[in-house]
């Protein structure tokens, strides 16, 4: 997970698609998303989840294996969640658990509309840099606090994933993973070291911070990018694309 989170952001930064207008992508993500949702067919969700994996393999350049990494992070929630949704409780006398032809359905619709959603978001965070999320957030008019807080808390999980990777590797040294039992306790060590570093940590760069002449407000600088016409034109006619899918299943 740890590593999942920085390559992100480093995927992010190095994208090639990381120049292009952030509040552009942003309307792109929002507008595929509300159809994906809407439409509620599973040619759409096919459909967006393909496209959306060959433009984050593509144009994103992220290696086919690693974006299939990603897609594992949320696989188990997912698929426990369609689990749950293709189980049917009957009680008849008999108690049982049955899987229905109706259900079963029900849950491959589920699965592919939330892959579908899921890509349309790592598109989003696989080619924007948070700098610029928050410039659009910041555009929207969306509450300071809620923006810093926002930040702040992005880059405390860097800190606690620095933290937590010096202590796992000091007790590796030290063969605190040796069997079950040394592995708790060492487990347990390390995350009560890991509060009190983290806070350390959080007090030092707060210290920095402050010596930067912070008075309670994150200035984010941002260099204002124009609309790209061609950009713009593949956006609608993507976006044409998945209504032209919709009302082709729909025919059929």
């Amino acid at each position: 997970m740890n590593h999942t989170i920085i390559f992100i952001d480093e995927c992010a930064y190095r994208s090639p698609l990381a120049n292009c207008h952030a509040m552009l992508k942003f309307i792109f993500t929002v507008v595929v998303l509300t159809l994906c949702l809407v439409f509620q067919d599973i040619a759409v969700s096919i459909y967006i989840f393909i496209t959306m994996f060959l433009c984050n393999v593509y144009k994103n350049q992220v290696k086919w294996n690693d974006y299939i990494k990603l897609l594992s992070v949320p696989f188990l929630f997912i698929f426990c969640a369609c689990i749950a949704i293709a189980l049917e409780i009957n009680y008849n006398n008999i108690f049982f658990i049955s899987i229905t032809k109706q259900s079963f359905l029900k849950s491959i619709f589920v699965m592919t509309r939330a892959f579908a959603s899921i890509s349309v978001l790592y598109f989003l965070a696989l080619s924007t840099p948070l700098c610029d999320i928050i410039w659009v957030l910041q555009k929207l008019h969306i509450s300071k606090m809620v923006i810093e807080l926002m930040y702040i808390i992005y880059r405390y999980v860097f800190i606690l994933i620095e933290v937590q990777h010096q202590l796992k590797n000091a007790a590796l040294s030290r063969l605190g993973y040796i069997d079950f039992k040394t592995s708790c306790r060492t487990f347990g060590n390390c995350m009560a070291n890991l509060l009190i570093l983290s806070i350390r940590k959080a007090e030092r760069y707060y210290n920095a911070m402050t010596s930067r002449c912070y008075d309670g407000e994150l200035i984010f600088l941002k260099t204002e990018s124009v609309w790209n016409i061609y950009d713009v034109i593949k956006m609608f006619c993507y976006i044409f694309t998945v209504i032209a899918v919709k009302y082709i299943s729909y025919k059929i």
